[in-house]
C-alpha cells in the first residue's frame, strides 16, 4: 500500500499508528528501560516506515521496537501453575514468546548489521557468511521456540524451566548444553554481521562511511554490552543479579540514536528534514508539558495555602504562561538542534551546507542524478534516466535499464544535459501530457543551471587585461 511518490498510503499509516499505540501500552505495563526501548526504536522506525516503506532497515527497527517487549521480566507471573501446567493463558503466551524473544532480538540486530543502510546484503565474500549465519540464526529460534522445556526468569539473573506447551522437539540427553550452545551461535552470528559493517565502513565512500560509523559504533556497543553480562554472569551469576545488563540497557537506545544522527547530519534516506522537525518539536512538547505541569501544581498549592481551596485561575493563568514560552523555546531548541545535530560540522556548518546544496544543484553530475530522480518521483514511472550531449545515459533513477516511453528533449544551446527518457508508469497508464510538459521545463532549467558553472569559473579565472 504505497502512494505515487513511495511513501506508505494513509489506510497503512494508521494501521501503523494503532499498533504502535497497543505496543505502547504493553509495554508501559512493565518497566521503564521497555518502554524507553520501545519508543526509541519505534519512533525512528516509524518515520523511517512512512517514507521509505520499500527499505528493510525501517521494518527491522520497527520488529526491534516489538521484540524489546518479549525479552522483559514480570515478577507478576504465577511460575507455580505455569510449571504445573495451569497457568493463565496470558501468562503462558509470556513465557513462550519470552522464551525465544531473546534469541530473536540479536538476529533482527544481526540483519540489521548485515543490511545497513541499503537494507540489502553485501555482496562479496560477507554475504554467504552472513546467510549461513541467518540460516544458523533461524535453526536455533525454532528449536527454542519448540524445545520441551522452556526457560523464564521473573528478575533478569535466575533462570527456571517450564514445560512447552508447544513443545514438539522430543527430550534428549544433551538439550541443555545444546541450547546453551544455540546462544553462542546467536551471538556469534551477531559479531559476523559486525564484522562485515565494519569492512564496509573501511571500503566505503567518504558520505556512506559517515553514515555507517555512527551504527557501527551504537551497535558495537550493543554486542560489547551483551557479552559483557553473559560473561559476568556465568561467573558469578548470584552476586550482582540484573545489574549486568546495566551496559546492554545503555547501548540498545544508541542504536535509534545513531541512525537519527546519520539521517540529520549526513542526509540518509533524504529525510533529515522531518526527523529535525520532530527532534524539536518533541522537545519543545515535554518541556512545556513538564512546565505546565510542575507550574500547575505549585500555584494550586499556594492557592490551597492562601484560601484552603483549589483554584481554576492557576490552571488559566499556567495555560497563557505556557503559550507564551512556545516561540521564544522553539527557537531556543530549533538552535541548539541545528547547530549539533544538522551539520556534520560546528564549524562553518550552515554555510557548509549551503555550498554543498548548490553543488548538487548546479554541478552537472549531481544535477542529473537529481533530474533523473525527481521525474521518477514526480511522473510515477518505473525508471528515469538523463541523457548527456555525448548521447549516453549519465544519470538513471528506478529499474533502469528499461525501454523508453517518452522521450523529452532539453531545449537548452550547449547544456550538458540533451533529454530525460521515461520508462513505462507503474500503474501502466500513458503519461499525462501536464506532467511530461512540466518535466521538460524543468530539465531545461537544470540543463542551463548546470551548463553556467564551467562558464563562470572561466570568467572569474580570467586575468584583467
Amino acid at each position: 500500500m504505497l502512494r505515487r511518490d513511495g511513501t506508505l498510503a494513509y489506510p497503512a499509516r494508521i494501521v501503523l499508528a494503532i499498533v504502535a499505540a497497543a505496543g505502547l501500552y504493553i509495554a508501559s505495563t512493565s518497566d521503564p528501560f521497555t518502554t524507553l526501548f520501545f519508543v526509541s526504536y519505534a519512533v525512528v522506525g516509524g518515520i523511517l516506515t512512512i517514507r521509505r516503506p520499500k527499505n528493510l532497515i525501517s521494518w527491522l527497527l520497527i520488529a526491534l521496537a516489538f521484540s524489546f517487549i518479549g525479552t522483559t521480566d514480570r515478577a507478576d507471573i504465577d511460575i507455580a501453575r505455569v510449571k504445573a501446567g495451569t497457568g493463565s493463558v496470558g501468562d503462558e503466551i509470556w513465557v513462550w514468546v519470552s522464551s525465544w524473544s531473546g534469541a530473536g532480538t540479536f538476529m533482527l540486530f544481526t540483519v540489521l548489521a548485515a543490511t545497513f543502510p541499503s537494507g540489502r546484503l553485501p555482496v562479496g565474500r560477507w554475504r554467504r557468511a552472513i546467510v549461513v549465519a541467518l540460516t544458523a540464526d533461524l535453526v536455533v529460534l525454532l528449536l527454542m521456540m519448540f524445545t520441551p522445556r522452556l526457560s523464564v526468569s521473573t528478575n533478569g539473573a535466575n533462570d527456571i524451566l517450564v514445560p512447552n506447551p508447544l513443545g514438539i522437539i522430543p527430550y534428549f540427553p544433551g538439550l541443555a548444553q545444546a541450547m546453551i550452545a544455540s546462544f553462542v551461535i546467536v551471538l556469534g552470528g551477531f559479531a559476523v554481521a559486525v564484522a562485515s559493517l565494519i569492512t564496509r565502513y573501511r571500503g566505503a565512500p567518504e558520505t556512506l562511511r559517515l553514515q555507517i560509523q555512527w551504527l557501527l559504533a551504537s551497535i558495537t556497543f550493543v554486542l560489547i554490552g551483551i557479552v559483557f553480562g553473559l560473561v559476568l554472569g556465568s561467573l558469578i551469576p548470584d552476586q550482582l543479579g540484573g545489574t549486568i545488563w546495566i551496559p546492554a540497557v545503555i547501548a540498545y537506545p544508541t542504536v535509534p540514536i545513531a541512525i537519527g544522527v546519520a539521517i540529520l547530519r549526513y542526509r540518509l534516506y533524504e529525510i533529515d528534514r522531518i526527523i529535525n522537525r520532530a527532534l524539536v518539536y518533541g522537545t519543545v512538547t515535554a518541556v512545556l508539558a513538564g512546565a505546565f505541569a510542575a507550574v500547575t501544581l505549585l500555584t494550586q498549592r499556594i492557592f490551597v495555602g492562601l484560601t484552603g481551596q483549589r483554584s481554576d485561575a492557576a490552571i488559566v493563568l499556567t495555560t497563557l504562561a505556557v503559550a507564551a514560552l512556545f516561540a521564544p523555546l522553539r527557537k531556543r531548541v530549533e538552535w541548539v538542534v541545528d547547530r549539533y545535530f544538522k551539520y556534520d560540522q560546528r564549524l562553518f556548518g550552515a554555510y557548509r551546507e549551503e555550498l554543498r546544496r548548490a553543488i548538487d544543484v548546479l554541478a552537472p553530475a549531481p544535477a542529473a542524478h537529481r533530474l533523473a530522480r525527481e521525474a521518477l518521483a514526480e511522473t510515477g514511472a518505473i525508471a528515469a534516466a538523463v541523457v548527456g550531449n555525448d548521447g549516453a545515459v549519465v544519470a538513471s533513477a528506478g529499474a533502469w535499464p528499461a525501454e523508453a516511453l517518452v522521450t523529452i528533449p532539453v531545449d537548452a544551446e550547449g547544456a550538458p544535459l540533451t533529454a530525460v527518457l521515461l520508462g513505462a508508469r507503474r500503474d501502466g497508464r500513458p503519461h499525462r501530457p501536464q506532467a511530461v510538459a512540466a518535466l521538460g521545463e524543468v530539465a531545461a532549467l537544470a540543463a542551463i543551471a548546470s551548463a553556467a558553472i564551467p562558464q563562470t569559473l572561466a570568467t572569474n579565472g580570467e586575468a584583467p587585461g
